[in-house]
């Protein structure tokens, strides 16, 4: 169960932001498998996703024009503090938090996501997890509903902490990754390059001990939770504040 600690951090000390966005709503049991973090921060209505799930947002940005006014009258009691966008803007609401998120130098950063039913959205999500600016942090991991994506911003390499039999997919986000080691897969992979204009890394298994390692790029890691988030307990997480 992830834990929320309430020790005052300054921003060179931050570990580990909790970012909730819009869309469907996110599982309440992938929060089992969450590290603790030391903020939450919300994209507009993903206030109403946090307050469902026991989570308090600390912040919360966007344009509002999807949370809801109990939501957001309730944020404002929790003392949350609300960086309003405008409507016309260039940027998503998401990238708007994880602009601010940056900003913070947390080390680690996890994206609670319900999905949704609009294709555009999806892409949208997946271009802003593959921003330059996000590079700097050591872990940058995405919940998409029942599956768990390890965003790899080159050169990186990660452990893979799953059981014989999960499905694996590689896939380079925003051009080409070079320099792809994968080892403890059905077909592992050495020093090789993987295309966005190929479905190579699509649909691998872990046989074993699992390790993936990139050298440039930008490659999501997409591991199929599904099996380990419904074999947990429902839980409620309750936030500490912090100054931010």
């Amino acid at each position: 169960m992830p834990t929320n600690t309430s020790t005052s951090h300054s921003s060179t000390e931050l570990d580990h932001v909790l970012l909730v966005i819009g869309g469907s709503t996110p599982s309440a049991r992938a929060l089992r498998h969450i590290s603790a973090f030391q903020r939450v921060v919300c994209a507009d209505s993903g206030v109403d996703h946090a307050r469902a799930l026991g989570l308090t947002p600390d912040l919360v940005l966007g344009d509002m024009d999807s949370i809801s006014d109990d939501s957001r009258a309730w944020a404002t009691t929790q003392d949350a503090r609300f960086e309003i966008a405008d409507t016309d803007k260039d940027q998503t609401d998401t990238e708007l938090a994880l602009s601010a998120i940056v900003s913070l130098r947390p080390r680690a950063l996890t994206v609670l996501w319900g999905g949704g039913d609009r294709i555009d959205h999806v892409l949208g999500v997946m271009a802003a997890v593959a921003a330059p600016l996000l590079s700097a942090l050591d872990r940058i991991d995405l919940w998409v509903a029942n599956d768990l994506v390890h965003v790899l911003h080159g050169p990186r390499s990660i452990e893979l902490d799953s059981p014989v039999g999960t499905m694996v997919s590689l896939v380079p986000l925003g051009g080409p990754v070079t320099g792809v080691t994968a080892t403890g897969l059905k077909w592992d992979l050495d020093d090789a390059t993987l295309r966005s204009d190929s479905a190579r890394g699509v649909s691998n298994v872990v046989v074993g001990a699992a390790r993936v390692d990139i050298g440039a790029g930008v490659l999501a890691v997409i591991v199929s939770a599904r099996a380990l988030i419904e074999s947990a307990t429902d839980v409620r997480v309750h936030h500490h504040k912090e100054n931010l």
